[in-house]
This record gives structure tokens, sequence and C-alpha cells, in this order.
């Protein structure tokens, strides 16, 4: 859109309000020599005012990206908090210290998850009720094949057989009982853990601390204990007018010169451009990722961007239309 120019109470763009003054003064000098307007060129007008139209000071295709201001910022900034309420034990990492991913930050009172994970570690590794089991069912078999011998010359009643055989089959059953019971104990033990571990805090990134929330010996339930910055990427966010856009894309290049710190270029590339402008500013936001692998440049720090210069961009197009079905039968 045009640039606007406020004439009187109301505002035109300069594109019209120029079409308009070229015309009221051709109209004039035409009057002026006695010429009426209805005899003025119709396309001598229509030129004017593609000529001011051209006059605007909207940026060419092919003219370049001008140099931005932009900010460095952490890729990701977490609150890391418990999953458990308790009583904090043990606060590992200082302020502004370099933690790993899944390394060990804080502890949470855990006498009792301890205690509870070592009874169920006792319960699931017993096998004394599987063999008083597999004993008592040995047992029964000998007893029902004793019977089964006797049963062929009336030793024994049939009641009897009977008897022993049902035995033998519930020890045996009861086997099985006590297998199934210690690989419960076993699911048991391993809950038992991981509500133990619930009572360790780790690091669920590579970064460095930026905020210690708590210290040992306080209580914590929905608070946060320390706030970890990933600085590895960086993000560089930067503001660009609306008259370029589609002239930046993801994957483009830029080189970012920070403002303090580090001297020197370094390179980023863009991560994501806003889908939605900003009307009242008439800007978009452009997300830029700049690798810091050994956390040379401090995060928080303003700086300039210079896009580099890529394959032309193609214009914005709308969603492709859908096609009817071909309708085949005939």
């Amino acid at each position: 859109m045009a640039p606007s120019r406020c004439h009187g109470n109301g505002c035109a763009p300069v594109a019209v309000c120029c079409c308009i003054r070229w015309r009221h003064e051709l109209v004039h000098r035409a009057d002026a020599a006695g010429y009426q307007e209805d005899k003025m060129n119709h396309s001598t007008i229509v030129a004017l005012g593609l000529l001011a139209l051209l006059s605007t000071r909207l940026p060419a295709a092919d003219a370049p990206l001008p140099v931005l201001d932009c900010i460095v910022q952490p890729s990701e900034i977490i609150d890391v908090g418990s999953g458990v309420p308790g009583v904090v034990e043990a606060v590992l990492p200082r302020r502004n210290e370099r933690v790993d991913s899944g390394a060990i930050i804080a502890r949470l009172e855990s006498g009792v998850e301890q205690a509870s994970a070592e009874l169920a570690r006792v319960r699931a590794e017993s096998k004394t009720e599987i063999h008083l089991r597999q004993a008592t069912a040995a047992f029964g078999q000998r007893t029902q094949k004793r019977n089964q011998t006797l049963r062929k010359t009336a030793a024994v009643s049939a009641h009897e057989l009977d008897q022993s055989t049902t035995e033998t089959r519930i020890a045996w059953m009861q086997v099985k009982q006590a297998r199934e019971n210690r690989h419960i104990a076993e699911l048991e033990y391993q809950r038992a853990l991981a509500a133990l571990e619930r009572r360790v805090i780790r690091s669920p990134v590579d970064g460095v601390v930026m905020q210690r929330f708590k210290s040992p010996g306080e209580y914590v339930d929905n608070e946060p204990l320390m706030r970890i910055a990933r600085l590895n990427p960086l993000h560089v966010e930067v503001i660009v007018p609306v008259e370029y856009l589609g002239r930046i894309d993801a994957g483009m290049s830029a080189d970012v010169t920070l403002a303090a710190g580090p001297a020197g270029s370094f390179q980023a590339s863009v991560e994501s451009v806003d889908r939605v402008a900003d009307a009242a500013s008439a800007t978009y936001g452009v997300r830029l990722s700049l690798p810091n692998p050994d956390y040379r440049i401090p995060a928080g720090l303003r700086c300039r961007i210079e896009f580099q210069p890529g394959l032309p961009k193609r214009p914005l197009a709308g969603p492709e239309p859908r096609h009817a079905k071909s309708d085949t039968s005939s």
C-alpha cells in the first residue's frame, strides 16, 4: 500500500494525490490555451497516474534487504519443577554453571521412598514361596502315583484316589500362583524405584543455570526449583517491515554482528517466519537459529543483522484448488 498524505480533513494515497494534482495542472493549462477538458487525451492522464504509482517509495523486488536491528535470546528458558511435593534436600548446580541434559540438579528428602523400595526389592528377589509350593506339588504327585497302583489291587478306595489327584492339581496351581506373585512383586519393586526417582530432579536440556528459586530445607509444591536457559543454539529475533514480506524464507542465511561481546560476525539461518503480521506497526517477525556450541556468545545482547542474498523467492500463493473427481460412470 502506498503511504498516505493528508489534505484538509481526509487522507489519500500519494499516487492518487499526484495524479489529481497533475491532472488539474493540465486542465488549467488547457483552459488557458482555449481548449476544453473533454478534448484531453485520456491515455495521457492514465500514463501520468501510472507514473505517480511508480514514484512511490516501495522497495524494488531486486533491492537488497536493509541491515536491521535484532536481539539474541536463549532458544529455551525452562523453569524446572518437581513432579511431587516435598522438602528440598540438596540443590547441586550454582548460578551460571553449565548443566547437561539428564544431570541431577536437585534432590528431595526420600527416606520413606528408599525404605519402600528396599522392601519391594527383597520381596521381588524371594523364591521361598515358589520352592515350598513346588515341594508340596511334587509330594502330591508321588502320592497320586502310589494310589493309582494301589487302586488296581483295591487297596484304596476311589474316593481316596480322587482326593489325591485333586490335591496334586491344586498344588501345581499354587506353584503357578507363587510365580505370578513373584512377578507382581517385581513390578511393585519397579514402581517403588519410579517413586524414588521422582524425588530426583534432572535437567531437561543442556544449558546454563539462570536462577535458583529454592534452597535445602525449603518446601516445594507447585513452584519451580531452578531456571535453566538453553544457549545452543541461540535464537535471533528480528522485526522486518511488511514491505519485505516474501523476501525472507526458511533456510536463508544471515550475518549477525553483536553490539557487545565477541567481535566479528556470526552466521545464522532462518528458522521460521511469522505468517501473521502486526497491522499497527506494519511489521512481522523472523526467528533465526545461531549455533553456539562453545557458549561463546552470551544471550540477551542487541545485534545487527544482514540477510545474505540468495535465490529469488517465489511470490506468495494461496492453497492449490481442489479438483473434483471425474465421473467415470457412463
